[in-house]
């Protein structure tokens, strides 16, 4: 009978111990996913600021930058992301025109 009280005890600690466990790492994951979307928030809100800052102060440095890298460069980044933005935007208005 006392093993048999053991063992249940055993299992509810376990039990008890993996929930909370889990409950820690539910609560890591939900700060992490946070941090991620400030960092991606303020990375692409330097790439704009930047960008706007290069397109007044250097424009030449788009033209060889998109010629020296290509799309994979800072400029053919900051071109497609605005372009998508735009898109993003005009589709937006139109559908609330429309309904």
């Amino acid at each position: 009978m006392q093993e048999l009280m053991e063992q249940v005890l055993q299992g509810l600690f376990l039990m008890v111990a993996l929930g909370a466990i889990f409950i820690i790492l539910y609560k890591l994951l939900r700060v992490t996913a946070g941090l991620f979307l400030i960092g991606v928030i303020g990375g692409l809100a330097f790439v704009e600021i930047y960008g706007i800052y290069l397109f007044f102060t250097e424009r030449y440095l788009y033209s060889k930058d998109l010629v020296a890298n290509g799309i994979w460069s800072f400029s053919g980044f900051f071109i497609v992301f605005n372009c998508f933005i735009l898109f993003v935007s005009i589709s937006k208005i139109v559908k609330n025109r429309i309904v």
